[in-house]
């Protein structure tokens, strides 16, 4: 398949990807008390489950190409962003909210990193 379709189907996925972010985020960021970003959490920790479900999909069998651009690097890389992450800690760090900025980081990157494993063990279980 040519580099120039795979590339399309990384613009497509990332356009729906960030789509979904955005829908979610929204939906979400309401909930809480407001000043902590739940939200992005949530978000965040959904798209690791996602890449750790993938991730178990690729060991058991290697999908199509267009399907790995499409999903992986299209849709959960627009619909998990690091900017985004990094842009939430600075803010409770540059507001002198340091504990609430260790919490958020922690929080992230530890939920992030289970849901990807649990998703991952999950999906070698069930393929």
């Amino acid at each position: 398949m040519g580099e120039l379709k795979l590339l399309l189907y990384v613009a497509v996925g990332g356009a729906l990807g960030s789509v979904c972010r955005y829908m979610a985020a929204g939906f979400l960021k309401d909930t809480g008390n407001g000043t902590f970003p739940w939200h992005m959490i949530f978000v965040n920790t959904f798209g690791c489950l996602l890449v750790g479900f993938f991730v178990s999909v690729l060991y058991a069998k290697l999908p199509h190409p267009r399907w790995v651009s499409l999903f992986y690097w299209g849709f959960i890389g627009g619909f998990t962003a690091f900017s985004s992450f990094i842009k939430e800690g600075m803010h409770f760090f540059l507001s002198g909210e340091h504990v609430t900025g260790l919490l958020y980081l922690v929080l992230q990157n530890s939920l992030g990193l289970a849901a990807g494993v649990c998703a991952f063990w999950i999906g070698r279980v069930l393929l």
